[in-house]
C-alpha cells in the first residue's frame, strides 16, 4: 500500500473538514514518511475502524507490526506507558515508540471483538475478563486525575450541548437525565481508584493469533472500576433496540438492570454507579459522534440512551 493511499485514507475521515483536523492532516504526510523510513515499514493496509488516524498494518524485516499515531485528543504517550508497564497481560506489546514523531511501533493482532463475537453479552464476559487484569497495573502509571474529575468533564459536555439548544432537543429526558447522574458522581466520588482504561469497548479489544484478546488504546487514568464496567456495557445498543421493538421500552430497562445488576456482583461493585456511568457514557458518546461528523451513529447512541428513561413508553 503507498503512502499516498494512506494519507487519501485519513483525509476521506468524516471530520477531516472540520478546522481543528486541518494541521494534523497537513502534517500527516511528513509524519508517515519518517515513521516508515525510520523502522524501515512496508504498509500493508490501513484500518479505521476507530474514529482518528488510520491504524496500519505493517511489516518490518519482515516481521508483522502495527503503527499507531498521535492524533487530536489522543495522548499516543500515556497510551505507550500504560501497555510498557502492562508488559502483553491484558494489553498490547509495545515494540518501539518514537515520541518525536508520534508513533507507536506495536504488536501487530487481529480483528477487534466487535467483528469476532456479535453477541453484546459475551462481548461483555471477554472485556471484563480483560478488565480484571488491567486493573492489576501500579497506580503511578496513571494519570492523577482528582476523584471526581471525569464526571466533572462528562457533565461539562452534556451542559455545554444542553447550553447550545439545537438538535439535542430531540434526546431532552436523555440529556436531563445525564446531568443529574454526572452531578451526583462529582458530588460523591469513589475513593477506591484504579487505573482504568478508560474507553474499554469491543473496538478496542483486538484478537490475539495465539487466543485470547488483548486491550489497545488505554486513556490509563485513575478512576473507580466503575466507570470501566459502565463504559463495557454502555454498547449494547443492538440487544435493547431488538427487546424494546419486540416488547417495549419497559422491558428493555428490566433487561439492562438485570445485566448491570450480574456484572456488578461478579466484581463486588454498586449496581447503581455502574448503571450510572453507563448511561452517562451512553450519551457523550453520541455527543461526541455527532461533533465527529458521525451523526448517524451519534443519533443511535443518544435513542438508545433515551430508551434507558422512566419517560420511555
Amino acid at each position: 500500500m503507498d503512502q499516498s493511499e494512506v494519507v487519501a485514507v485519513a483525509r476521506a475521515r468524516p471530520w477531516a473538514d472540520q478546522e481543528w483536523a486541518a494541521a494534523l492532516l497537513q502534517r500527516f504526510p511528513d509524519v508517515l514518511a519518517a515513521t516508515v523510513r525510520r523502522w524501515d515499514l512496508v504498509i500493508e493496509r490501513a484500518h479505521t475502524d476507530g474514529v482518528g488516524l488510520p491504524v496500519l498494518e505493517v511489516r518490518r524485516g519482515g516481521e508483522p507490526a502495527a503503527v499507531k499515531f498521535d492524533d487530536a485528543g489522543t495522548d499516543l504517550g500515556q497510551q505507550v506507558r500504560v501497555m510498557q508497564a502492562a508488559a502483553g497481560r491484558g494489553y498490547c506489546r509495545v515494540l518501539d515508540h518514537e515520541a518525536d514523531l508520534g508513533a507507536a511501533l506495536l504488536e501487530r493482532l487481529g480483528p477487534s471483538l466487535a467483528r469476532t463475537t456479535a453477541d453484546g453479552l459475551a462481548q461483555v464476559e471477554v472485556l471484563v475478563g480483560l478488565l480484571e487484569q488491567a486493573w492489576e497495573l501500579p497506580l503511578e502509571v496513571a494519570q492523577d486525575e482528582q476523584p471526581g474529575e471525569k464526571a466533572s468533564q462528562l457533565l461539562a459536555i452534556v451542559e455545554t450541548e444542553i447550553a447550545d439548544g439545537g438538535w439535542v432537543h430531540r434526546h431532552t429526558a436523555a440529556f436531563d437525565r445525564a446531568a443529574a447522574l454526572s452531578r451526583e458522581l462529582v458530588e460523591h466520588p469513589d475513593p477506591d481508584r484504579v487505573v482504568v482504561h478508560g474507553d474499554a469497548h469491543s473496538l478496542n479489544a483486538l484478537q490475539r493469533p495465539g487466543g485470547g484478546y488483548a486491550f489497545i488504546d488505554p486513556d490509563g487514568f485513575l478512576c473507580e472500576r466503575d466507570y470501566d464496567v459502565g463504559v463495557a456495557l454502555r454498547d449494547l445498543m443492538a440487544e435493547l433496540e431488538q427487546i424494546s421493538g419486540a416488547d417495549g421500552p419497559a422491558a428493555a430497562r428490566e433487561w439492562h438492570r438485570r445485566q448491570v445488576a450480574s456484572v456488578s456482583r461478579r466484581l463486588g461493585l454498586e449496581p447503581d454507579r455502574v448503571d450510572a456511568w453507563a448511561f452517562v457514557e451512553r450519551v457523550t458518546t453520541g455527543v461526541w459522534l455527532h461533533r465527529l461528523g458521525y451523526v448517524e451513529e451519534g443519533e443511535r447512541w443518544l435513542s438508545t440512551a433515551g430508551l434507558l428513561t422512566s419517560h420511555a413508553r
